[in-house]
């Protein structure tokens, strides 16, 4: 499902207003290949304690929490936090520094420079750790789904891998 509720938008600029017609709300709920649910809500705007992203995979042997500033995740810093088996509350966990060392340290010239670094290592080694024009393919597929499913009001078949 997709939803526009914020109608408007100041153009910080000029104080101007202007209409919104874009959606700022997408609902996306399903079942992936390998059998497990997945419910996503992503929202526009900022959130109202500074985190606004906040995604929890729930697993057999616990639980993954990560969260950040906004849904950008490429973007931002984020915190991962987890538990196993029966811990009733999330415990931070590192990211090993070996992870970050030889880039910079804010998340977003860092993350470019490591996606950069991993597609020089797929051309030079013949690998596949970077992100390519076919993963890429298959998300706009994913989008044109939710689009279709948005408009049409039917449930989106499989979409192939």
């Amino acid at each position: 499902m997709l939803a526009t509720r914020r109608t408007s938008a100041l153009v910080a600029d000029t104080g101007e207003k202007l209409p919104v017609s874009a959606p700022d709300q997408v609902l996306v709920s399903g079942v992936l290949v390998s059998g497990a649910p997945v419910a996503i809500h992503y929202r526009g705007g900022m959130s109202r304690e500074g985190d606004g992203l906040l995604w929890e995979i729930n697993g057999i042997e616990g639980d993954i929490r990560v969260t950040g500033p906004f849904g950008h995740a490429q973007l931002v810093p984020l915190v991962l936090k987890g538990a196993r088996g029966d811990e009733k509350t999330f415990q931070p966990l590192e990211v090993p520094a070996s992870y970050r060392f030889g880039f910079p340290e804010n998340a977003m010239p860092g993350n470019v420079a490591r996606n950069y670094a991993k597609m020089a290592q797929d051309l030079s080694e013949g690998t596949q750790t970077a992100p390519s024009f076919d993963d890429a393919v298959a998300i706009h597929r994913i989008i044109a789904a939710i689009e279709k499913s948005a408009e049409d009001g039917q449930r989106a078949p499989a979409i192939p891998a």
